[in-house]
C-alpha cells in the first residue's frame, strides 16, 4: 500500500522541519515511512562551517509510536558531508536530526520520551540497542 506522502508528513512529522517523507508503506502489521533530510547543507560539529559536499549515504531504522496499532517505522536516509575546510579537524560528518532523534539512537526522541514517561525498565537513551516492543512494555 503506497501512501500519501505530504499526508504521512505533516501527520508524523509535524514540527519537524528537517525530514521530508518520500515513500509510507503498510504490510504484517508495520508502517514503514522512507524519509530523508531536507537541508542542502550542514555544518561541521568540530568547526562550525557549512559543507554540501556529499561523502555519501547510508540508511537509519528508527522505531517510533505505534499507530493503530501498527509498529512504526522510520528509514531515514542520512548523508556524511566532507568537512568545509582544510584545518576542520573532522574529514566527514553526518547531517543532524536534531528534532527527530539523536546520533546513533535506534528509536526516536518521542518513543524515547513515551517509555520514560510510563517508567520503563529498560534504559532509554542514544545507541542502547535493543528494546522490548511497545506492547510488550504496555502490556507488561
Amino acid at each position: 500500500m503506497q501512501a500519501d506522502a505530504l499526508f504521512w508528513n505533516s501527520l508524523v512529522f509535524a514540527g519537524i522541519e528537517e525530514v521530508k517523507v518520500e515513500a509510507v508503506t503498510a504490510a504484517f502489521g508495520t508502517v514503514e515511512v522512507v524519509a530523508r533530510g531536507r537541508a542542502a547543507a550542514a555544518a561541521s560539529p568540530d568547526c562550525g562551517r557549512s559543507s554540501d559536499r556529499i561523502h555519501d549515504r547510508y540508511q537509519r531504522r528508527l522505531k517510533d509510536l505505534p499507530l493503530a496499532d501498527q509498529g512504526f517505522v522510520i528509514r531515514l536516509t542520512v548523508r556524511r558531508f566532507i568537512g568545509g575546510t582544510a584545518d576542520c579537524p573532522r574529514r566527514t560528518f553526518a547531517e543532524p536530526f536534531s528534532q527527530l532523534t539523536v546520533p546513533h539512537a535506534r528509536f526516536t526522541t518521542r518513543l524515547n520520551r513515551a517509555l520514560e514517561r510510563m517508567g520503563s525498565p529498560w534504559p532509554v537513551g542514544p545507541g542502547l540497542g535493543w528494546r522490548p516492543s511497545w506492547a510488550s512494555v504496555r502490556d507488561g
